[in-house]
């Protein structure tokens, strides 16, 4: 039974399902690695002193992430002006990924797109609730190939991808909750942004 479901059958009214959902993600983000985040967060550092790149990839609700993601350490740039990350979000051409869709296969848009592109001083993001993307697993191989470093942002047990990943951050729920885990997702992606962009400003203006 899916947990969600099982919340609005034990609420029924907007108030109490309200309060189960907010409870439930309080409970997740009380079980967050926060070691995961703090190694994601020095890969992150670490790439950007080697002047590399950050691509970012995701189908559905986790490629609307990939976007928040490069959009907040843009704007945060904009903001604080702790600008010099680059980060490359591969969901968000719409002409790309429908061409190489049909052209390549759906299971190759991402990895194509590395190509001739990924360096062993970059890094790939993949951001999947289930981890078992063939898309992504094989943008993984990919870089990794490369000798890029990849890092994970998962959900329910990590699935594939996050043995394959170098770095994993799951947020560990049971099978079908995408809701949840994509909140979380979007909460790690500020924690992150955040911190690297005030980190940033801080260093620029002492």
């Amino acid at each position: 039974m899916n947990l969600i479901h099982d919340l609005f059958k034990e609420s029924r009214d907007p108030k109490k399902y309200s309060k189960a959902y907010i409870d439930n993600l309080i409970k997740l983000l009380e079980s967050l690695d926060h070691e995961a985040v703090a190694a994601i967060v020095q890969l992150f550092e670490r790439t950007n002193e080697n002047k590399g790149r950050i691509y970012f990839a995701g189908n559905g609700g986790s490629a609307s992430t990939c976007g928040h993601f490069v959009n907040d350490f843009h704007a945060g740039s904009l903001r604080h002006g702790g600008g010099g990350y680059r980060l490359i979000d591969l969901t968000s051409n719409i002409a790309s990924l429908t061409a190489l869709a049909n052209d390549v296969g759906y299971e190759n848009v991402f990895s194509h797109q590395l190509e001739q592109v990924i360096e062993p001083k970059d890094a790939l993001v993949v951001i999947s609730a289930s981890g078992n993307s063939i898309n992504l697993i094989k943008a993984v191989d990919y870089a990794k190939a490369q000798g890029a470093k990849t890092v994970g942002l998962l959900g329910f047990d990590g699935g594939q991808l996050k043995l394959k990943c170098d770095l994993s951050l799951v947020v560990s729920t049971l099978q079908g909750q995408y809701g949840p885990v994509e909140d979380i997702h979007l909460i790690i992606n500020h924690l992150i942004s955040t911190y690297l962009t005030f980190k940033k400003s801080q260093k620029e203006h002492q």
